[in-house]
């Protein structure tokens, strides 16, 4: 090392300390480079640990976003929110009686076991009675049917007798058998290959090829259903929508995507092999004026242009994010239950309307606690982490997620959707693809009817097998929606009938 102090030279010395003063700067230039370094390695490690410990949790915990330990607020009153109700909900479902069959067992002697006497008489209308419920397995039956000929003595004509409606014209199974096989699938999410093997183990050999080909006949029989489904939902105040993926088998082996539109006069799916948003714009773009209330999708941003549609998001959507950070943050939960605050509010209303007083004296005192909230954040939080994700999430949606409070006829979330989504959810968990385009297709459709008719608390089977006679008749269709609010006044003009006879 050089030593300085015995240095005399003036120009030297200048040299060597601009020397020093120089490769000082480049020490410190790099010192601070290597601490942005660590401190951008420590911002991915917390990010990917955050990651790990959700990922872990979706996999290996409760999907129930239940929190550990219960909310200070009063319990949260059970039922539909009102946005969810239909207006056939009185509509009582049809109970079905089992068939009782009496099994009765007697003594073969009338010797007492107690004191070997042979003195035993029978008591009359007196049992030891226990009961246990047995299973007749399904049957299925060849129905010949005969249709009488006659023979004009007039013109020497053969006339035959009309016989009953088919499927289709000369074929082998029945509009029932059809309704089962796409009602076990699309309902009960039991795959073509399960069903066959079932029909076969009770004497009815088929093959897959077959069972789909009764599902598409069935479908060529009520498509025009489908109209009508959309119909209805489009003719709502509000509408929920929502897509999810699902396998299809095609040579690129990419996914396809289930969309669907709903609100509580039904349900409306349709098959896209692609999430682009123009989907979206096809199915809404005769939904000129009302709610469209979504999860924040990109796909969705066409609707902020809409003129007379108001482009609602998802409370729950909100919720789900910081409930996800109370995990790495307790602040978090703060915000958690002051969203559960505005459900409970929601919950207060029997109906509609009710909304227009809770959400202006109520619901609006959450939301400026949630804001002071969110604005008492800002600067503290990455947003690469949890909690920054999540408020960033509510401040890029805000004026959306306010809707509600000055709209009654804007939902609170969008769980209709998610709700609607597990029907194709099962049953992509059930069979493997959809073959087809067109397979896509009649799924979609089954999928439609069934869950509009669950919506409208029909029977889905019944319900497809009334509409498959009328279109064997050539009589008019009626979506689940108008059927069952016909039903209903039906029932009500009956009731009222009978009322006043008694009076009478």
């Amino acid at each position: 090392m050089y030593d300085f102090d015995k240095e005399n030279d003036k120009d030297f010395l200048r040299e060597a300390g601009k020397l020093l003063q120089q490769r000082l700067i480049i020490a410190e230039f790099k010192l601070i480079q290597k601490e942005l370094e660590i401190e951008r390695d420590e911002e991915v490690r917390k990010k990917l640990t955050e990651e790990l410990l959700l990922l872990r949790k979706r996999v290996f915990d409760s999907k129930q976003e239940k929190k550990l330990k219960p909310t200070k607020s009063k319990k949260r009153k059970k039922g539909n929110l009102p946005h969810n109700q239909n207006n056939n909900k009185n509509i009582e479902s049809e109970e079905i009686e089992l068939t009782e069959f009496p099994i009765f067992y007697r003594l073969d002697q009338s010797t007492c076991p107690n004191c070997d006497e042979n003195a035993l008489s029978e008591m009359n209308s007196c049992f030891e009675e226990s009961s246990e419920f047995e299973v007749v397995e399904r049957k299925y039956i060849l129905t010949r049917h005969k249709r009488q000929k006659y023979q004009c003595k007039s013109c020497s004509k053969i006339v035959a007798a009309p016989g009953g409606v088919k499927l289709t014209s000369g074929g082998q199974y029945s509009i029932q058998l059809a309704t089962q096989v796409a009602c076990d699938k699309f309902e009960d999410h039991l795959p073509l290959e399960r069903q066959k093997k079932q029909m076969n183990r009770a004497g009815l050999k088929v093959e897959v090829k077959t069972l789909y080909g009764l599902t598409e006949h069935l479908y060529n029989r009520l498509y025009s259903l489908n109209d009508l489904i959309k119909s209805d939902v489009l003719g709502e105040k509000w509408i929920h929508i929502d897509e999810s993926p699902i396998n299809f088998f095609n040579p690129e082996k990419s996914k396809g995507y289930i969309w669907s539109a709903s609100n509580p006069r039904g349900a409306y799916y349709q098959f896209e092999p692609t999430r682009s948003g123009k989907i979206a714009q096809e199915i809404l773009s005769d939904y000129k004026k009302g709610v469209v209330v979504t999860d924040g999708f990109s796909g969705y941003n066409f609707l902020d242009q809409k003129v007379n549609i108001k482009h609602a998001y998802c409370w729950a959507h909100v919720r789900r994010k910081f409930y996800e950070a109370m995990s790495f943050d307790p602040k978090a939960e703060e915000i958690v239950d002051l969203i559960d605050n505005l459900y409970e509010i929601e919950h207060e209303a029997e109906k509609i309307e009710d909304l227009d007083f809770l959400r202006k004296e109520k619901s609006v005192l959450v939301i400026k606690k949630i804001d002071q909230w969110i604005n008492s954040m800002d600067g503290k939080y990455l947003e690469s982490t949890s909690v920054g994700k999540a408020i960033k999430y509510y401040s890029d949606r805000k004026p959306g997620l306010h809707y509600f409070l000055t709209d009654i006829y804007v939902p609170i979330d969008n769980n209709m959707a998610e709700r609607r989504q597990r029907c194709p959810v099962m049953g992509r968990k059930n069979f493997l693809h959809f073959k087809s385009i067109n397979g896509a297709d009649v799924g979609s459709f089954f999928y439609s009817v069934i869950e509009s008719c669950k919506s409208n608390k029909l029977d889905p089977r019944s319900y497809i097998i009334e509409m498959a006679n009328r279109s064997a008749r050539a009589e008019k269709l009626e979506s689940p929606y108008d059927y069952a609010t016909n039903l209903t006044e039906k029932i009500a003009a009956k009731i009222k009938e009978e009322l006043e006879q008694k009076s009478g």
